[in-house]
């Protein structure tokens, strides 16, 4: 499908997610804005945005983002029995649910999203794919669930969580929809004090206002969170190296297809991504950020 530039990305628009004053709602708005086109062009209009995962002993070379980007929604959801009713926390443009519905008939599943075009793509895209009796996606706010007590048998969080502005109040809110024995699962970018040194502040401050963030949890930050809240069988998996070895590839489409991304993108921007995820794929043993997979039971 030929892009055309009525989508294109303004400097005024590129850059706003760096100013201080922006409330974190239209940061979240803005980052959506600039960089889900990008997801969409690169994964085939598939309407997945995650990074990916991969096997750290897979040796495929010619490997499709799709496929890692799923690899993540079935690593994120591996321990969920699938059955019942699930939630969607910051479910993006609908691929994830929509792809559980479907290799899943018997589930249900809602999601909930603050960016409003992106609800309506979702339904869309649940339609699509003739799941829109068990998929359907609602305007909700993590730190406020729109959903009765005791809801859900499961809630996932994939690629979301760093946005959140009170996570502390999503947890609760997580605890208090979900059923007694229910799961939580959380895929997210961390930040990791073990790796940090005092140079590397200019970096987190600008991650945390490119990726519309107020704050990086580490692990320990999430452990303390969800046990302090009544969460049990808290178990952490760092799978920094398996979304890192997902990044040559969006490197490689990126360059790839700069002809195509152009008229949506200024260069200087793309030049900027380029760098962003070079740096994160060659200094993942060194980052102070790193990606990890977060599971509970209440």
């Amino acid at each position: 499908m030929p892009m055309v530039r009525k989508n294109s990305i303004t400097k005024k628009n590129l850059f706003y997610n760096f100013i201080f004053r922006a409330s974190l709602d239209k940061k979240i708005r803005t980052y959506y804005y600039l960089l889900e086109p990008l997801f969409h062009a690169m994964s085939d209009n598939n309407r997945f945005l995650n990074l990916g995962y991969m096997e750290l002993n897979d040796r495929s070379e010619n490997f499709s983002v799709v496929d890692c980007q799923k690899n993540m929604v079935n690593i994120v959801t591996k321990g969920f029995k699938k059955k019942g009713n699930w939630l969607d926390v910051g479910s993006g443009t609908g691929a994830p649910a929509c792809y559980l519905a479907t290799i899943n008939p018997n589930l249900k599943i809602d999601g909930i999203n603050i960016v409003k075009p992106q609800i309506e793509k979702a339904n869309q895209l649940s339609k699509k794919h003739h799941c829109e009796d068990r998929v359907i996606f609602h305007y909700g706010d993590a730190q406020e669930i729109p959903f009765d007590n005791e809801t859900y048998d499961s809630v996932y969080a994939i690629e979301s969580a760093f946005h959140f502005d009170n996570k502390v109040r999503f947890i609760k809110e997580s605890k208090r929809v979900l059923k007694i024995g229910g799961q939580l699962s959380i895929a997210d970018i961390v930040i990791r004090p073990e790796y940090r040194k005092a140079s590397d502040w200019y970096k987190i401050s600008i991650a945390k206002h490119g990726l519309a963030a107020r704050e990086f949890y580490s692990i320990d930050k999430w452990k303390n969170v969800l046990k302090n809240n009544g969460y049990r069988d808290i178990r952490v998996d760092d799978i920094s190296l398996n979304v890192s070895r997902v990044i040559p590839r969006w490197i490689e489409l990126i360059k790839n297809n700069e002809k195509e991304l152009i008229h949506l993108y200024p260069k200087i921007f793309l030049t900027m991504l380029i760098k962003c995820l070079d740096y994160a794929h060659e200094s993942v043993n060194e980052s102070p950020f790193g990606y990890s997979l977060i599971r509970s039971t209440k």
